[in-house]
């Protein structure tokens, strides 16, 4: 068992004031995975566009201007960089959010014309990029500013060991709203909404959920105390930072792992089409099979990674959790029929790699660059969107299992940057920044 570098003393007053915010942090999760369905921008924007006659490469357009939109939390950590600032800004990314779904919902029930509403789906998407992208960053912030670290593992494991059930809750509803029924099982009585009311009542459903998140992140209490970030010229607020970032090793080693190990994610997609040739069934038949296994064992994940953040070191989840998704290609390469499917859970508990990633690297930054190193390093691993057609192609000329050992690859790449070039405990986590940082929570 590893343990900290020196003995960590608390106060009642920093342990209540990280619980409160805690528990602020893990409601925030909840809504955010809740409404899963429209904030991912995936099915449901496909389907919807799908049914308005959009073609194949319209139906991913909103999607693809979603991830396209990763360079806006760093535009606003320059814009906005105020500490005095921060509630208000995170507040305004949800209520943009809401304000976006909002209005999606009552043009749905406007019925305007076809290409319309294609147009509204996309600007949708681009919002959306938008305003989730820069939620993160902010939420990490607050919880730096409002929390002593030791507090985190248990903050992190409730909230991303509840947050999936709320997801799987969320994809029910999305289930029953638009197909009327869950795996063939339909509830008595149900006055299945038809269209445009069920897809109007997804999105007015998420525009309340962002609102509750705005709603509360106005109760965070941290500390606003010593010097104020002050919004600077671009080349010294964002050109150098960016330098600095490269130059650093810890965040570099970070960001690099970040990249690859999210490129071998991406495998995914293929991983579902390899159903047909294991299990004997099309992947649209197993599809309900799948986000079940995927959330149920990112629950069991969430809570184990928490415990054992809490038991050992930043570095360990991270190694983890990279473990389970090289396990989960050697499971699909090797384990034929029904069992194939647990790939998928295995998968689904390795994705939490983006969180624990994200916590070494805000342990690991100055809490003047926080925000900036936070939005940057999503704006690198936004790269690894391009991961999907390198697989695409592998798989067209070789076959699945190619692009399989190309992700195992690359997986292994960035398990094997994150074992050797990061430091069991990030910088910040040393002696003199530790009790810094203690002081830091008022």
């Amino acid at each position: 068992m590893t343990h900290p570098p020196t003995p960590l003393s608390s106060t009642p007053d920093e342990d209540r004031l990280a619980r409160r915010n805690g528990r602020l942090y893990i409601a925030q999760v909840a809504l955010i995975y809740l409404s899963a369905p429209v904030l991912y921008v995936s099915f449901v924007h496909t389907a919807l566009i799908a049914r308005l006659g959009g073609s194949d490469t319209v139906a991913n357009l909103p999607g693809a201007i979603f991830y396209s939109m990763a360079w806006v939390p760093m535009l606003a950590a320059w814009l906005v960089p105020e500490v005095r600032r921060l509630k208000a800004t995170l507040a305004t990314s949800y209520l943009a959010v809401a304000a976006a779904s909002a209005v999606v919902a009552v043009l749905l029930l406007a019925e305007l014309p076809a290409s319309v509403m294609i147009f509204v789906l996309a600007a949708h998407g681009a919002m959306l990029g938008a305003a989730v992208n820069l939620v993160s960053p902010l939420g990490w912030e607050i919880l730096d500013r409002g929390m002593p670290i030791r507090h985190r593992g248990r903050t992190l494991g409730l909230a991303f060991g509840w947050g999936p059930l709320f997801a799987v809750v969320g994809s029910l509803a999305a289930q029953l709203l638009l197909r009327g029924n869950v795996f063939g099982w339909e509830p008595a009585r149900w006055p299945a909404p038809t269209y445009p009311y069920n897809y109007a009542l997804l999105f007015g459903g998420c525009a309340l959920t962002a609102a509750a998140g705005a709603a509360l992140t106005r109760y965070y209490q941290f500390s606003t105390t010593g010097a104020e970030n002050v919004r600077e010229n671009f080349r010294t607020a964002v050109v150098n930072p960016a330098r600095e970032f490269w130059a650093d090793r810890e965040l570099r080693a970070v960001a690099l792992a970040y990249l690859l190990v999210f490129s071998g994610l991406m495998a995914q997609n293929n991983l579902s089409m390899f159903s047909r040739e294991t299990v004997g069934r099309p992947s649209e038949e197993l599809a309900g099979y799948q986000l079940t296994l995927q959330f149920s064992f990112k629950v069991a994940a969430g809570f184990a990674l928490g415990w054992l953040l809490m038991r050992t070191n930043p570095k360990a989840p991270m190694l983890v959790t990279i473990s389970l998704l090289l396990l989960a290609l050697l499971w699909a390469l090797n384990v034929p029929g029904q069992w194939y499917l647990l790939a998928f859970g295995l998968n689904g508990a390795g994705e939490l790699f983006g969180v624990y990633s994200m916590n070494y690297a805000a342990s690991s930054s100055d809490r003047r660059r926080l925000r900036f190193n936070m939005a940057f390093l999503m704006l690198v691993a936004s790269a690894a969107g391009i991961a999907p057609l390198l697989y695409g192609r592998i798989s067209d000329a070789w076959g699945l299992r190619a692009s399989f050992y190309m992700a195992l690859a690359i997986l292994a790449s960035g398990w094997l940057i994150a074992y050797r070039q990061l430091p069991t405990w990030p910088r910040r986590q040393g002696p003199a920044a530790r009790a810094e940082s203690e002081r830091a929570v008022a």
